[in-house]
């Protein structure tokens, strides 16, 4: 008899994937595709909800057919990137395309926020930065440019919770993602009373709030028709795309998780909601977590596949850059760098440049938007590709080290391995970076895909299929490849980062806004 399946979606940055594992986390299929993305230019990027529906819903059928059995699935979890977000209108139908989480457009809205309440008022209450990207300025944003919409929507929604809305009829979302509208208040574990009234807006444009691993809903039979689920087939809430994998990959350890796709973070479990000022916390965020009752600690390392890819486009070879500029490529499938990997000068010593990987986006834990624009320094007529892709892969470790540093000042048990996960494991010299710059044993994990393992155990949780949540992270066996730093490499990599690295981002506010933000194309990721 075939083994019950549990099934994650994952509505990421560039494609969407679905996958069914049984109760001990093995893969039984895979299916993905690219996320559509319009481009609309001057910082502004959307994805049509009916396409993302209508992918999510093709994905599904040919892995029903995988299986053989759509039967066999026991429940399903959605998890997604977190500030993307789109209004629906009182029959749940959507309004407008949903806006990228990486769109810029919502600037006056994150500027307003910062002179009303102040940023460090901001963090204490939603354990967050003040930054465009959040959905509640998102929301704000249509008030001001789309008023007729903004008038006919009965709710705001995140990505996940659309796709669950139409698959169970439910409108609902979980803290995770609820963190990431900027109108959560992470003590109360409720919509914001104080951020809501200053912005005047109605707390019930946000949807209730669930626990990530919490039954919503069932198939409906519309959705099973186009999906080849079952009617009836359990939902349960999931969770933030990061989150997700944090927890599919820790194994109910309190452990640093490194996510290496189109962005990078590091995140690391804590007990308790950590209050205080967005200086003491140098923004780095702290908010529930998929485990109720829990928190993180994250820190935005910055942009890392989307930087290789960018570099990968303007100077890899005409084959490769005919095949990205199709957009065929997936900044989160970081393994196919063997052609720059090639170029490296070896055996591997630094580079000799510095690099600061912010490209357009702040990054943690120096807030500040005149830091958002990327550096390279030290550039002569004798470097080459690789000596380039060297470095850049050494800023985004240098940042990983120095947000890691970080985490330990404000009390995280970063111990001295970290646990990394993505596309990148998959790439032996930027693990071994990683473990030189950061001093830590780096554990490359072997899972295809952990975000939509952690919705699957999630939907594990709801169904009973595991007693909690933590047992179902403990139900998985982690494969892993260790990567130990080198010692000698460490020493001189220490001593470009504390001579270097650290003094770069006062140089860049010195030099201030020479290039505006405003006039930077938003990245193609």
């Amino acid at each position: 008899m075939s083994p019950e399946a549990l099934v994650g979606v994952d509505v990421g940055t560039s494609s969407i994937k679905v996958a069914a594992f049984d109760e001990h986390g093995s893969l039984l299929a895979l299916r993905r595709a690219p996320t559509p993305t319009t481009r609309l230019g001057a910082g502004r990027v959307e994805h049509s909800a009916e396409e993302l529906w209508l992918t999510t819903c093709s994905l599904l059928r040919e892995l029903t057919n995988d299986l053989g059995n759509a039967s066999r699935i026991r429940a399903l979890a959605v998890a997604s990137v977190g500030e993307a977000g789109l209004p629906v209108d009182r029959r749940a139908r959507a309004l407008r395309p949903a806006i990228a989480w990486y769109d810029t457009r919502a600037s006056a809205e994150a500027t307003w926020w910062k002179e009303r309440v102040g940023a460090d008022q901001i963090n204490r209450i939603t354990g967050q930065s003040v930054d465009p990207h959040y959905g509640v300025n998102k929301l704000m944003w249509l008030r001001v440019n789309e008023p007729t919409i903004f008038r006919a929507t009965r709710h705001w929604l995140s990505i996940a919770d659309f796709i669950v809305l139409r698959l169970t009829g439910e409108i609902v979302t979980d803290p995770t993602l609820a963190s990431r509208t900027l109108a959560w208040d992470q003590r109360s574990r409720s919509w914001s009373k104080e951020l809501l009234h200053e912005a005047d807006i109605d707390p019930r444009l946000f949807p209730p709030v669930v626990d990530g691993g919490s039954a919503v809903g069932r198939v409906r039979p519309d959705a099973a028709r186009s999906t080849g689920l079952v009617a009836g087939t359990m939902v349960a809430s999931g969770g933030h795309d990061r989150l997700c994998g944090a927890y599919a990959v820790r194994s109910a350890r309190q452990i640093l998780v490194d996510s290496t796709g189109s962005a990078e973070a590091v995140v690391v479990p804590v007990g308790e909601f950590v209050e205080r000022t967005g200086e003491e916390a140098g923004y780095v965020a702290c908010y529930a977590d998929v485990v109720p009752g829990q928190y993180v600690l994250s820190a935005r390392v910055g942009y890392a596949g989307a930087i290789v890819d960018w570099f990968r486009r303007l100077v890899g070879d005409s084959s490769r850059r005919q095949r990205v500029d199709s957009q065929t490529s997936d900044p989160d499938d970081l393994a196919g760098l063997a052609e720059l990997m090639q170029q490296i000068p070896m055996p591997l010593d630094v580079s000799g440049l510095m690099v600061y990987p912010s490209f357009g986006r702040v990054v943690t834990p120096v807030w500040d938007p005149r830091t958002a624009g990327g550096a390279i320094l030290g550039l002569t007529l004798a470097h080459q590709r690789g000596h380039l892709i060297q470095a850049l892969l050494e800023g985004i470790c240098y940042s990983l080290r120095r947000n890691i540093e970080w985490l330990a000042g404000l009390g995280a048990p970063v111990g001295g391995t970290l646990r990394v996960e993505g596309g990148a494991t998959r790439n032996p010299v930027w693990m071994q970076l990683k473990a030189d710059i950061t001093g830590h044993t780096i554990e490359a994990v072997g899972f295809p895909e952990p975000t939509t393992l952690g919705a699957a155990l999630l939907a594990g949780v709801a169904a009973g299929v595991y007693p909690d949540h933590e047992a179902a992270g403990a139900a998985v066996e982690v494969p892993y490849t260790t990567w130990l730093p080198d010692s000698a490499r460490g020493t001189r990599f220490a001593e470009a980062y504390r001579t270097s690295y650290l003094p770069l981002a006062n140089r860049l506010l010195e030099i201030g806004q020479a290039v505006p933000s405003e006039a930077s194309p938003s990245p193609k990721i």
